[in-house]
């Protein structure tokens, strides 16, 4: 029950009572882009064996609880619930928005099993729970339908950091913290979003934010079918790249 109590928090579902909104942790969600990834990995990217095709958008690549007294990750619950692939069974968005395209090309258990192991066990949520909160904060901040909203576009244009943080503060009234990696014409691109979440489920700025180097401008790369490696026919995947997400407030 405490659980799902604090899933419902998270999602935004509840008014958190005092003891839940001053649990003392707090959230903190990673979104690769993999028109970056696929760039800059000298393996190049390769299509999941899942049967399902990813969704051309943001993966969720990190799902942290932190501690909000120390901005720690809460992390070394070696008592918890081994993880169960079993158990995420049939969790919508999944496979298209915390899917693995690294090579070789792979199912993706690994990924989900570190994520659970290194933090969702710490989470307090039971491990379906722990994966449906992390799709489901993703889908409320929808980002490439927020940033393209504004003009923000995958086109291999340039677009200012500051100008991208001001899109989700404007919002969802919190700014991500941006990750850049070396991208192509020897500039940065833009790699990874992280956006927090207090464990009432609102958005807040990241209390103790990663330092990460970008210029005032980064390239938005595209990210396009074809870059992935060992791709399925196009009659096992139809309308591949689906954009699904909440509407969103602009």
């Amino acid at each position: 029950m405490a659980s799902r109590m604090a899933l419902l928090c998270l999602l935004g579902l509840l008014v958190a009572s005092p003891a839940i909104a001053d649990s003392g942790i707090y959230y903190q969600l990673a979104l690769m882009w993999p028109g970056a990834y696929c760039q800059q990995t000298n393996a190049g990217c390769c299509k999941p064996t899942t049967g399902v095709s990813p969704a051309r958008d943001f993966y969720v690549s990190g799902f942290t609880v932190y501690n909000a007294t120390t901005d720690a990750p809460v992390t070394g619950c070696n008592n918890a619930a081994p993880f169960d692939p079993n158990k995420i069974t049939g969790v919508q968005g999944l496979y298209q928005y915390w899917s693995s395209i690294k090579c070789p090309s792979n199912n993706g258990r690994s990924n989900w099993k570190n994520a659970w192991k290194k933090s969702g066990a710490c989470s307090g949520l039971e491990e379906k729970d722990y994966f449906e909160a992390a799709l489901s904060f993703r889908s409320r901040i929808n980002p490439l339908v927020r940033l393209k909203a504004q003009h923000i576009e995958p086109d291999f244009g340039l677009y200012g950091v500051k100008t991208i943080k001001n899109v989700f503060k404007a919002g969802i009234n919190a700014a991500p913290v941006v990750q850049c990696s070396k991208g192509p014409f020897g500039k940065f691109q833009l790699f990874q979003l992280y956006f927090c979440a207090s464990a009432s489920g609102k958005f807040i700025d990241c209390p103790a934010p990663e330092q990460y180097t970008c210029s005032k401008e980064i390239l938005f790369h595209p990210f396009q079918k074809w870059m992935l490696k060992q791709q399925l026919n196009e009659s096992t995947a139809a309308n591949p790249f689906v954009l699904p997400g909440v509407a969103v407030e602009m």
